[in-house]
């Protein structure tokens, strides 16, 4: 922050920042009015007041403020990747236009390329985009720089899948149990990714698996009830639905299946 800003000008941004850190949004964002009324051109107000108003307190409704301001501090640092990257966020995560969040993210690769944030949430933006193969190659980035990233690797396999490229979705989701083994949840897709290539013994495998981490998920009952229900094994069948519909009454699929 700059030394040349006015005294009461700070004053003002210091009392939002207070009221940011427990929650007070509104008063935050006056605060940072008061600032930015004696100080037009004051970076770190502007861009404090963006992220209360895009995505710390969305509740407001005042998106379009939101992005207004952190053009505003775009303006004051063009070569600040934060500001570009918190846009991108607000216009991915909010307003979700993904094609806007991809120039954000992009602008602010160009300035921090090596922002693990960044590539992970272009990678999703593609991925919501239907263009695969760049978002493919985003998270292969995004992994190189973490690559211990359970969420990101998840977001991976699902991709893979979505993509038909079966045998690299399941090393994908090898990777998040290498990292999280008590991943139920991954157990469970992955043993519907084995029933889709018709490999029962293991897919069954994978969904007592899940179960056995979390014996309470309705909807891993489902998938086995209906790998069994394939398999000719109906009475076991109907005692995994009766499982699932036990643990989740409420969910319709659970009915359904």
């Amino acid at each position: 922050m700059s030394q040349t800003l006015d005294s009461h000008a700070k004053f003002f941004f210091h009392q939002g920042l207070r009221h940011q850190e427990v929650g007070e949004c509104q008063a935050a964002v006056a605060n940072f009015d008061r600032a930015l009324a004696i100080e037009p051109n004051f970076y770190e107000a502007w861009y404090y007041r963006g992220l209360v108003l895009g995505l710390e307190c969305r509740y407001l409704n005042r998106q379009e403020e939101a992005l207004e301001s952190l053009n505003k501090a775009i303006e004051c640092k063009p070569d600040d990747y934060l500001a570009w990257y918190k846009r991108g966020e607000v216009e991915l995560e909010v307003l979700e236009d993904y094609e806007a969040s991809l120039l954000s993210f992009d602008q602010a690769l160009k300035l921090k390329s090596d922002n693990y944030n960044t590539w992970w949430d272009r990678s999703f933006a593609l991925y919501q985009l239907e263009r695969y193969d760049e978002a493919l190659a985003s998270y292969q980035k995004t992994l190189e720089i973490r690559p211990n990233s359970l969420y990101v690797w998840k977001e991976q396999s699902s991709l893979l899948w979505e993509m038909g490229r079966y045998e690299e979705a399941l090393k994908s989701f090898d990777q998040v149990l290498a990292i999280k083994p008590d991943d139920d949840v991954t157990w469970s897709d992955r043993g519907e990714l084995l029933e889709e290539l018709g490999r029962y013994p293991e897919a069954l495998t994978n969904f007592d698996k899940a179960l056995a981490i979390n014996p309470n998920n309705c909807l891993t009952w489902s998938n086995r009830a209906k790998l069994l229900e394939k398999l000719g094994y109906h009475q076991e069948a109907l005692v995994c639905q009766k499982n699932a519909v036990y643990y989740q009454p409420t969910v319709d699929s659970v009915w359904y299946n």
